[in-house]
């Protein structure tokens, strides 16, 4: 989910928490081989891998995180194997794992390889869609030898889903730029998870289509695009005053923005709004507070 010289950081570490700015979306999709025997130590390789395996009730069995695995807190007290981007293959064969479970990305596939050469097992999910995450919870129950809870915590999360949307379902749509960065201005386009989770929040996403998966833009086209409301997941954990501050001085420049006129720019807590997991349906609801605050309570 080392978090994302201010926005330099965040940046790096929103790449840390699971994003990346250009890469096209992964070619491959969840279908692995599965285990043939139910692991007792597993190394997860993403902070959202690990946050499901928490959820499934198999936390106690992970002998390895990345770096940026910091929910839940347990996850805090596991050896480290490197970060998302820069895994260490001496520390994955350290831990003595059953099994490595990793996402379908080029780094973690040279990982795979050099690991299952030497005798490692392991299993890749392809977790880039809301549809991918669910998919990819089913895998790893399977995988972990719990889906049944992997089956309750899907429908979880779906019922949760659910729920906010139906306390929306009869309010007009509002127009959402996500900002993943200021300097240049980055924000998410509408071939990512951000934009599904901004429909599934009653927004629509401000931004057309576009050649980039997270594309930059430049004024012109912030004010083409007319914002009701301007997201910007806060990178650095524990500034959130300060980062609302440096927000609405920068954003002050667009005069002619809705968003601006009517003061609806907001910084938001960024761990549950860059991770594909169980708090999905959290993140969500965060965003859908951001766009109906008289009715969700801000």
């Amino acid at each position: 989910m080392g978090k994302w010289c201010f926005l330099a950081t965040a940046l790096a570490a929103w790449l840390a928490a699971g994003y990346t700015l250009l890469r096209p979306r992964a070619e491959t999709g969840n279908a692995q081989t599965r285990p043939v025997r139910e692991p007792a130590r597993l190394v997860s390789m993403a902070p959202n891998i690990t946050e499901v395996l928490f959820a499934l009730g198999v936390g106690e069995k992970l002998v390895g995180v990345t770096r940026d695995s910091d929910y839940p807190p347990a996850a805090r007290t596991k050896p480290e194997v490197g970060t998302f981007w820069q895994p260490s293959l001496e520390a994955v064969i350290g831990a003595k794992p059953d099994l490595v479970i990793a996402q379908t990305f080029e780094q973690h596939r040279e990982l795979a390889r050099r690991l299952q050469r030497i005798g490692y097992r392991c299993l890749a999910v392809d977790i880039e869609t809301i549809d991918g995450l669910f998919e990819g919870i089913t895998i790893l129950g399977d995988a972990t030898g719990t889906p049944e809870p992997a089956r309750a915590l899907s429908a979880d999360i779906r019922l949760a889903i659910v729920r906010i949307q139906k306390a929306i379902a009869a309010l007009p749509r509002v127009r959402v730029l996500w900002v993943v960065q200021r300097e240049p201005l980055r924000v998410a386009g509408r071939d990512t998870f951000i934009n599904e989770m901004i429909e599934l929040a009653g927004g629509v996403n401000a931004i057309g289509p576009t050649l980039h998966i997270y594309p930059p833009v430049g004024a012109e086209q912030v004010i083409a695009a007319r914002p009701d409301v301007i997201v910007e997941p806060a990178m650095v954990p524990g500034a959130l005053d300060e980062q609302r501050r440096q927000a609405f001085s920068y954003w002050r420049r667009y005069t002619n923005v809705p968003a601006v006129t009517n003061d609806r720019i907001y910084v938001i807590e960024g761990d549950l709004v860059s991770r594909l997991g169980p708090r999905l349906h959290l993140g969500i609801e965060l965003i859908a507070r951001c766009l109906w605050p008289n009715l969700l309570g801000e």
